[in-house]
């Protein structure tokens, strides 16, 4: 074989293996996902009736987001390791907005396949696609719509910002991938 059938073929190869690594990455997350529903619904399950609509007189029928768009008051959500041992980062929810802020003992590198093509791109990205169609679609407008901003210096996170999350299911995603992926790339300062 001559040099260029041989340098195209170690670039199918790594090509290859970077594409293994991020499918291997991606099942290991949705592994993740299945356990924290299977906890879920394993504590749900356990409720007596009784007991659920007593908790649901209480309350009234107000949403998570409700709730945060009424008071207007800010809610900090620390994201930690799976084991729960170390912080990765803060979430700053305010109304409709996030702020997420690396832990100050964290590095994240952006450029990253785990930060960049999942969370980035798989993730945030899709909420943003979704937003957009909703817009072409007159169901919300473009002040309304998923946007969000990755703010860093020489490819180190500093912040993200996104504003218009919608949903509460969509703060749980943004929350769950994140502390996923930040796992992935985490380095210490």
């Amino acid at each position: 074989m001559s040099d260029p059938e041989i340098r195209v073929l170690l670039e199918l190869r790594t090509h290859l293996g970077e594409e293994l690594d991020r499918l291997r990455e991606r099942v290991e997350q949705l592994e993740e996902f299945i356990q924290a529903l299977d906890s879920t619904i394993g504590k749900g399950s356990f409720k007596t009736a009784d007991v659920a609509m007593e908790a649901a007189v209480r309350a009234p029928e107000m949403s998570p987001t409700e709730t945060l768009a009424a008071s207007g008051e800010p809610r900090n959500i620390v994201v930690l390791n799976k084991p729960g041992d170390l912080e990765l980062a803060t979430i700053e929810v305010i109304e409709q907005s996030l702020r997420i802020i690396p832990a100050d003992h964290a590095v994240y590198n952006i450029t990253r396949g785990a930060f960049a093509r999942f969370f980035v791109q798989d993730i945030l990205g899709k909420f943003q696609q979704e937003d957009r169609h909703r817009v072409e679609n007159g169901e919300i407008e473009w002040e309304d719509a998923f946007d969000f901003e990755v703010k860093s210096e020489d490819k180190i996170l500093d912040e993200i910002v996104v504003k218009n999350f919608g949903e509460e299911s969509r703060l749980e995603e943004i929350q769950r991938t994140l502390r996923w992926t930040l796992e992935k790339i985490y380095r210490a300062r």
